[in-house]
């Protein structure tokens, strides 16, 4: 190679090479003790990408980047026939290199969107490669030039951020893992609200009920990078039926998953997994691997919490709250009734477990029960909530056959929800599609479909 490189009549001595890029290599190189970078443009073909004239595009999207505020380094210099141009040498790390180091690049993350930001509002998009970008000093810099018109395919949140995350590792769960699952839980519907119908709460109540099989707990599959969960495949009380998602930045691990379900988590019929209507990705995934509708439905819907709701028990019944370890045995039986199961006291306490269920979380303020004279539960509503959410999750509800169609379970979800409004809750989901939550104002807020793979 040249030691030596001449930009409209200045020579430069060449240093070392920086890197190349589909456009050209770039060169770090000094001149009076000064140093800086010279992009040389190359014409060699690639596959994925057409140019223009590309030392034009240089200078015109050196010129858009400067109008958008994007930070970049300076050109000192363009010779157009040469093809080449003379700008600051940006000194540190890449993120690339970090990455690759296996230092997070996630405190970078507002910078990066920050660019992106102003990127697209002046209408293009910029390379979002980490080769592309360098930290010095805590600031992040766009050391390239190049960029294109915008397109959602190739911003950011949908192309360059898989490039900027550290890889991601499987493991088994462990019981110490159930916080982290919970968080995992908690910043996807966050994220990506169409994944509602699973929550942490939802896992909570889930994993202590009577009927969850404990014993396979350990073949639920758990993504991680950078020591949280990104990913998770969770059987529903039994194996048949699964839990798929992915944080939105690892969505390419989706259909790692789902095989993962498949091939652990199926029974004798197969495995089956409600994606929603509106989560083209993972239908898309999920027919790629052989998944077909099989007729299933589940629904979500979904109430405000920007009112206050009128919650009177009717007349010789009052408010209890309803504690998971003292009142373990009684919640059981008015489950047991409520859900149909009969009035057999016997039935009921043969099939006992005499297990413990307490779930970490559980608020006996959101528990209620209206309970009669005699200090005996009638009917039931439990909501979850979490401090670092903004929703409440209904579950369950129920009233014994008996007491049935005089209001209860109406005014203790009345109460329970504002008493979620008042924890910070704005609004409240249920899984059903009964008129008696259509009653209470929700409406109908995701439709799923169970795909299928025997």
């Amino acid at each position: 190679m040249n030691r030596n490189l001449t930009v409209n009549g200045t020579t430069y001595r060449i240093i070392r090479l920086l890197g190349k890029g589909k456009g050209g290599y770039s060169y770090l190189a000094e001149r009076d003790g000064q140093q800086v970078v010279i992009k040389q443009i190359h014409h060699e073909p690639c596959d994925y990408y057409s140019f223009g004239n590309k030392i034009e595009s240089e200078l015109r999207d050196y010129e858009r980047l400067q109008k958008a505020g994007i930070r970049i380094p300076v050109m000192h210099s363009i010779d157009m026939d040469a093809e080449r141009i003379v700008k600051d040498f940006v000194e540190g790390p890449t993120v690339m290199e970090l990455v690759q180091a296996g230092v997070p690049a996630g405190p970078y993350f507002p910078q990066v969107r920050e660019m992106a930001a102003k990127a697209m509002a002046a209408g293009f998009n910029i390379d979002y490669y980490p080769a592309n970008f360098v930290v010095k000093d805590g600031l992040l810099w766009y050391v390239d030039y190049e960029c294109s018109d915008y397109s959602e395919q190739w911003d950011f949140e949908h192309w360059g951020i898989q490039y900027w995350l550290p890889e991601a590792v499987f493991c088994n769960f462990r019981e110490e893992d159930y916080e982290a699952v919970c968080d995992f839980l908690i910043e996807l519907n966050r994220k990506d609200r169409s994944h509602i119908n699973w929550n942490w709460a939802r896992f909570e109540w889930m994993t202590e009920h009577p009927e969850f099989d404990k014993s396979a707990v350990s073949s639920v599959g758990l993504w991680r990078a950078d020591g949280k969960v990104v990913g998770a495949a969770i059987y529903d009380m039994y194996f048949g039926e699964a839990f798929c998602a992915a944080l939105p930045e690892y969505g390419k691990l989706y259909p790692e998953i789902l095989d993962y379900a498949y091939r652990h988590l199926k029974n004798d019929s197969g495995l089956a997994a409600a994606i929603n209507a509106e989560n083209t990705a993972e239908i898309s995934a999920a027919e790629q691997a052989g998944f077909r509708p099989d007729g299933q439905k589940e629904t979500v819907m979904k109430l405000s919490l920007d009112r206050s709701f009128s919650s009177v028990l009717p007349e010789g019944l009052h408010l209890r709250e309803m504690d998971q370890t003292a009142d373990q045995e009684a919640l059981a039986w008015l489950l047991w009734q409520g859900f149909d199961h009969g009035d057999d006291r016997e039935a009921f306490e043969r099939s006992l477990d005499h297990v413990m269920h307490v779930r970490r979380h559980f608020n006996s303020s959101l528990c209620l029960s209206a309970a009669d004279s005699a200090g005996n539960p009638v009917s039931l509503c439990s909501l979850w909530f979490h401090e670092n959410t903004d929703y409440a999750y209904v579950e369950p509800v129920c009233t014994i056959p008996s007491c049935r169609g005089q209001g209860i379970a109406s005014a203790l979800l009345s109460e329970a929800l504002n008493r979620a409004k008042a924890l910070g809750a704005g609004e409240a989901y249920v899984i059903s599609d009964l008129p008696f939550y259509e009653k209470l104002g929700f409406e109908k807020a995701g439709h799923y479909t169970f795909y299928r793979k025997a």
